[in-house]
Parts: C-alpha cells; structure tokens; sequence
C-alpha cells in the first residue's frame, strides 16, 4: 500500500478536509499567504515549517485540494517536492515557494509533481495568480491546454553585408505589428551587432550576463533588458567593450528562449557567423532556419559550409535558403547555377530595391513600416505568412476566461 493510499485510509465519515493548507517558514511569507487566502477560501488552514511538517501533517488528516509549501529550507527542494508528492493524492495541487530563481530549478521543482513554484518575495499578485492557474487546471469542464512550441526563428547570412540583419528586423516586425504576435528580436552579435543601431534605439544591457549566468535570466530580468520598440515587439541588442571576451554557458541559450518563450509568441534571433558556441546552440534550439546569402561564388561557398553545420547539430530542422540579388553585384551567379551547385532550393528572392533600403535605414525604421508597399516588403511579409505559429488564445465575451469566484485581488483599488 502506498503512503498517499494510507493517507486516504485515515479519512473518517465526519471529516472535513481544509480546500486548502499552507506550511510557510517566515514572517513576511505568512502574511501574504494569510491575506491572499483569507480571499479564495472560508477556512483555510495556515501552518508553520516546510515539506516535512507538512508530510507529517497530513498523515493524519483529510488532503486538501491546495496545498501550499515553503521548500526554502530543504536541502534539495526539488527532492523535498517529489517526497510531498508520493505521500498525497494526486487531487492536491501543489504550490512550492522557494527562495531559488532559476529556471532550471522551476523546471525540476514542476516536475517533481508541482503545480506552480514561486519565488520569494511572493507578492499577493504572484500567489493569487498561482491560485488561478491551479483552479483552471483542475476544472473538468475547462478545454483541454496544448502547450504549442513557440517560434524560434534563427536568422543567419552567408557572409557579411547580405542583409540577413535587415531581414530579422522586417520579419520581427511584421510577425508583432500587422500579424499581432508577441514577438522577441535579438541581436546575439554582442560586438558588432548593428540592429540597436538600424532601428534608432539604446543599446540594452543584461544579455552579455544572460549567456554567461543563465541563473539569472527570469521575467524581471528579461523585462529590464529588452527594449521595448511597441506593445508588441521588444528587442534585445548590445554593443560589448571590444576588450573583453564572452564566455558563453552551454546551457543559455536555452534558458533565455525559455524565458523569453513565457511571453512571445516568436522569437526572431540574429546569429552571428563568428560566435560557433552560440551559434550552435541556436541553431539546435530553433524551430526554424533562415539562411540569407548573396548569389555569388562566395555566397555559395559559405552558404554550402553553414548548411553543413545545420544538418550536423540540427538535422530534422526546417532550414530556408533566402537569396539577396542585391548582395551579389556584378558577381551574381544565375540562380538556377546557383541552387544546383548548392543542391537546395532557393526559397525566397529579394528584389533589388537599393532606394527603399536606403530611405529605411535613414529614418531608423523598418523597411516593411516605412515603405510598406516595396516589393521587398511584399516578399517578407509572404515569408512571415508561411511561418509556424502557436495558435491564437480564444476569448469569451471579449474577456479572457477564467473560473467564477477567482481574481477579487485583481480588481482591489
């Protein structure tokens, strides 16, 4: 017999189980959980201590349907989490509150058997949040959630000058501002990335620290260290000092499309060719390749040895081949010499509108906002179109839903 059906057996016929049942370890902790509970349930029950006077607890009562617990103190919380887990049901929704911000953990704690984790300070808005996902996720009459993998577009140029910057940009900006997605634009090039520069913007701070301690990256840090250019579209660029070398952690690349993935919909990254830690990482994190090149001799050389890369580290990732006509000049091949030589089809050409280009790059905008009707734009913004996108949340009555009775703290003055 497991614990969790021992547990059960100590039920009687006269008992009561609390909804829910918090076990917090200091003063500060307590006193938002007090508050915020005192709001979503008539008696719910507060305690002292962490997982294991909560463990013993329960032993000898009803299970609640919530049960909220401070793992800060246990040596390992996630091993103190999948402990809470096999001596309860699987009918209580768990809540950890932990004083450890990494993703990584987050990640481990969830899938040790929590619902949600939190990380202290917890604000009455954070737990009460908490207490509505955990609510929606219990309600039998609620849609089943698909969690679709978010967009992640990696763009990278042959050579330099093709325009493969140019192009993330105006893809960013169609995909945020005329197909209303959430987008992230982010310029990995941290020495001579010229997207801050080519949209008239501040250079950010924090994304060198992001790909050297990824323990950072969490959504306060990513909301200082974008910039953001509308409602929809926010970019993440930087100029380092020359002077000093990047170590880039293995693991940050993933955490930071982890992070940036909770809230955007796309998100449009501009490879570098130089960086091959970094470019590795993108390149098996991306959902989708865009390789932008001239057609030229040298175009096809470069473009044949960055095709090799991706089919070695990302091999079943979707890779388009876009061609610049502007970028070859006088040493443009014919594009039918050109896609057999490189043995992949050339998706997309731009056209050669060097005035456009030029009157965009002047005013600090994107081309596709600018000069909206260019048939350069036209061609992006077919491209944006063929791209994989998560599905559009629906809305109810113009709200979106969520389960009676929840959110009271939302609408406090």
């Amino acid at each position: 017999m497991s614990v969790a059906e021992r547990v059960l057996e100590h039920k009687s016929a006269d008992a009561t189980a609390a909804e829910c049942i918090a076990f917090v370890g200091d003063n500060q902790t307590h006193s938002v959980v007090d508050s915020v509970l005192r709001e979503y349930f008539a008696e719910p029950l507060l305690r002292d201590g962490g997982p294991n006077r909560a463990i013993e607890f329960l032993s000898s009562t009803v299970p609640p349907s919530v049960l909220i617990v401070d793992v800060s103190e246990a040596a390992s919380p996630q091993t103190a989490m999948m402990s809470l887990r096999a001596a309860i049901p699987e009918t209580t929704k768990i809540i950890g509150i932990g004083t450890v911000n990494d993703i990584a953990v987050y990640r481990e704690i969830v899938d040790s058997g929590a619902t949600d984790y939190l990380v202290k300070p917890v604000t009455e808005k954070a737990l009460a949040s908490a207490l509505n996902r955990t609510e929606e996720s219990d309600d039998p009459a609620a849609p089943e959630v698909v969690h679709e993998e978010k967009a992640r577009i990696a763009v990278i140029g042959s050579r330099g000058g093709v325009g493969s910057s140019t192009l993330a940009v105006n893809l960013a900006w169609i995909l945020s501002e005329e197909m209303k997605r959430k987008t992230a634009l982010v310029d990995l090039d941290l020495e001579f990335g010229t997207i801050a520069l080519s949209l008239d913007i501040e250079p950010t701070r924090g994304l060198r620290e992001a790909l050297e301690n990824p323990a950072r990256v969490d959504g306060l840090f990513i909301s200082s260290a974008m910039a953001k250019l509308t409602d929809l579209l926010s970019v993440m660029a930087t100029e380092e000092n020359l002077t000093a070398e990047v170590n880039f952690n293995p693991n940050a690349v993933e955490a930071l499309f982890e992070a940036l993935g909770r809230i955007n919909d796309a998100i449009v990254i501009d490879v570098p060719r130089s960086a091959y830690a970094v470019r590795r990482r993108v390149f098996e994190a991306a959902t989708e390749i865009l390789l932008i090149t001239e057609l030229s001799l040298s175009g096809l050389r470069d473009s044949l040895r960055i095709l090799a890369g991706i089919k070695e580290v990302a091999p079943e990732t979707k890779v388009r081949v876009i061609a610049n006509r502007a970028a070859g000049g006088k040493q443009a091949m014919q594009l039918k010499d050109f896609q057999r030589a490189l043995e992949h089809k050339v998706d997309l050409l731009l056209p050669d509108e060097p005035k456009a280009f030029n009157s965009a790059a002047n005013t600090g905008k994107p081309l596709a906002q600018s000069h909206a009707k260019a048939k350069v734009s036209k061609a992006i913004r077919k491209l944006a179109g063929d791209i994989k996108l998560p599905e559009l949340k629906e809305e109810k009555d113009g709200k979106a839903t969520k389960k009676k009775g929840l959110g009271r703290l939302f609408r406090r003055k």
